[in-house]
């Protein structure tokens, strides 16, 4: 690893943190409404695709496995959508 991959590295590693931080504070701050559930899980989104593509070093090209990763977690986190709002609306 070079010394500029390890500075990109430590760069997405503190995006990962703060994203971690902000989605915390917007589901602790938050009511059971719809709004900041999709932010949690857009926020979710984004940390899973930088783990994705940074930290499994599968930025580069169209690797199936890349392809496989971020489907895998679009799906999980359209289920926890689709879970909120039957909650929401059932609720």
């Amino acid at each position: 690893m070079t010394r500029r991959q390890h500075e990109e590295l430590v760069g997405v590693l503190a995006m990962l943190t703060t994203f971690a931080i902000g989605g915390a504070i917007v589901a602790a701050l938050a009511g059971p409404t719809i709004v900041p559930i999709a932010a949690v899980l857009g926020i979710a989104f984004v940390k899973g695709r930088l783990v994705v593509l940074d930290f499994l070093e599968l930025r580069g090209g169209h690797h199936p496995m890349r392809i496989a990763l971020i489907c895998w977690l679009s799906i999980i986190l359209i289920a926890a959508l689709s879970r909120s709002l039957v909650v929401l609306l059932l609720g």
